[in-house]
């Protein structure tokens, strides 16, 4: 599937708040529905890629530019038939000669969508 229609997919939601401190955890999206589960494997590309994702779309909505560094840690809510990751993100302020590290926290709402499932053909 194309990055574009990837997004039409992903519906983000983006609340980037400075923390003052981080507990680094690692998480997986198993568990209760409604409850936070810390993700188990926090270097996986698809939790880097929603990191990076929430870092670009604050930064269209806000008109920032912040440099995504990396997700630090992370938890993970089942919602009916979507996932919400909530993201501890590592950023540089790219427009700053020595930019201080700072970090946020995203929350991401992600849903996963059949598009087609049909028998492949010899």
């Amino acid at each position: 599937m194309a990055l574009g229609q990837y997004h039409l997919f992903l519906v983000m939601a983006v609340a980037l708040l400075l923390l003052n401190g981080v507990s680094v955890a690692t998480a997986t999206p198993e568990g209760e529905p409604g409850g936070w589960t810390p993700i188990k494997n926090i270097s996986d590309r698809h939790v880097q890629y929603l990191g990076e994702l929430a870092v670009t779309a604050h930064n269209e909505e806000k008109g920032t530019s912040l440099k995504f560094e990396k997700v630090i840690s992370g938890e993970t809510q089942l919602v009916s038939d979507a996932v919400n990751y909530r993201l501890d993100i590592e950023a540089l302020e790219d427009d700053i000669v020595k930019p201080p590290m700072n970090n946020y926290q995203a929350v991401v709402y992600e849903k996963i969508e059949l598009i087609s499932f049909k028998p492949l053909l010899d």
